[in-house]
């Protein structure tokens, strides 16, 4: 397992339409390690727990015969997903980080690859998302995602494997949004208090960006930040 987000988490964008995460608004931070004083970005932020962990998936076989590795692989394939289906706080989709699409809109046959090192072998490649509970830590939901795969009756020698980069991110980070313009406004309103407020009016605050999407990055294992990119400037009312 990776050291990275002191967790081993090495984190990055999810986000090829038509990809499940699109569809539910969730947003996964990029990033390799925890960047702890945020370089330029706003002061303004919220601190939220991750609501899922992904795991990236190569299920993959050696057998000699391509079309028997064909076969292993759909079988493979049909009782992950019903094994998926069957357990709760999981989702499985086809693809990796970039390419991950709805299980539901493809075959089998259509996502089987050959290996990039050996084309003796075939593998299909495969998102598992897994739900965090309250109080969970990254262990705890890595033994999760192995005791689901490792229930699976394979095929053949058909293999599972974990990819050691793993993904984490917030359900639907714009419920986020409101709280997050509340404080830039107080934030504002103390700027104005602070420069410029006498005879001549407020000092004036210029705001750019907040029309954007929430952001995040990770901070903690299992915790990242939201806020918007915004810009501000200040420009002191004229003496009179």
């Amino acid at each position: 397992m990776k050291l990275a987000v002191m967790a081993g988490l090495a984190l990055a964008v999810l986000g090829v339409a038509p990809s499940a995460f699109a569809q539910r608004d969730m947003v996964v931070i990029t990033g390799s390690r925890i960047d702890r004083d945020g370089g330029s970005l706003p002061v303004i932020s919220i601190r939220v727990p991750a609501d899922f962990v992904v795991f990236l998936l190569e299920v993959e076989t050696a057998t000699r015969s391509e079309d028997e590795r064909a076969r292993e692989l759909e079988t493979a394939f049909a009782t992950l997903v019903d094994r998926v289906r069957r357990a709760q706080g999981f989702t499985l989709e086809a693809g990796d980080a970039y390419t991950a699409i709805p299980i539901d809109t493809v075959t089998a046959r259509e996502i089987i690859e050959p290996d990039d090192e050996d084309p003796m072998r075939s593998e299909i490649r495969l998102s598992l998302t897994v739900a965090v509970k309250p109080g969970d830590t990254f262990d705890k939901i890595r033994i999760r995602a192995e005791e689901l795969i490792k229930g699976a009756r394979l095929p053949g020698r058909v293999e599972i494997m974990i990819g050691g980069d793993q993904f984490m991110g917030v359900n639907d980070p714009k419920k986020h949004r409101e709280s997050l313009l509340r404080q830039i406004a107080a934030d504002t309103e103390l700027l104005q208090s602070l420069f410029g407020r006498g005879a001549t009016g407020p000092a004036a605050i210029s705001l750019n960006g907040l029309e954007g999407r929430v952001q995040s990055r990770p901070v903690a294992p299992l915790e990242m930040e939201l806020y918007l990119n915004y810009s501000l400037s200040l420009v002191q009312a004229p003496r009179p």
